[in-house]
């Protein structure tokens, strides 16, 4: 005959009370420590909430100038295609020249180099 000694002695839960509330502690404080360090690093690293601001911010920046870009090509295109007289062609080359820093295949660039 068993006896119910011999049966608990396989079983874990034959282990002794303490030892249990041991293991549960432990267990728990990995995995706290676990939670602890992710919420750290979810917070603090590269691309972290705190860093999530800045990048907003830059991002409204970098946006704001590139509608100022954009406006500003789109009025010279407009001063461009307002160009149309015969007598302003010479005008309209002038500008394209200025602006967008075009030459035809026939023309040579010489850039002058200061000294100091």
């Amino acid at each position: 005959m068993i006896r119910s000694t011999q049966i608990f002695e396989n079983n874990n839960l034959y282990k002794p009370y303490y030892k249990r509330i041991g293991l549960y502690v432990a267990i728990s404080f990995v995995m706290v420590s676990l939670n602890f360090s992710a919420l750290f690093h979810l917070i603090n690293s590269q691309s972290g909430i705190l860093i999530l601001k800045d990048v907003n911010y830059k991002i409204k920046i970098n946006q704001y100038d590139l509608d100022l870009i954009k406006l500003t090509n789109f009025s010279l295109e407009n001063r461009i295609l307002n160009f149309s007289n015969e007598n302003d062609k010479d005008l309209m080359d002038e500008i394209i020249r200025d602006y967008l820093g075009y030459q035809s295949g026939s023309e040579v660039t010489i850039v002058y180099k200061n000294p100091s």
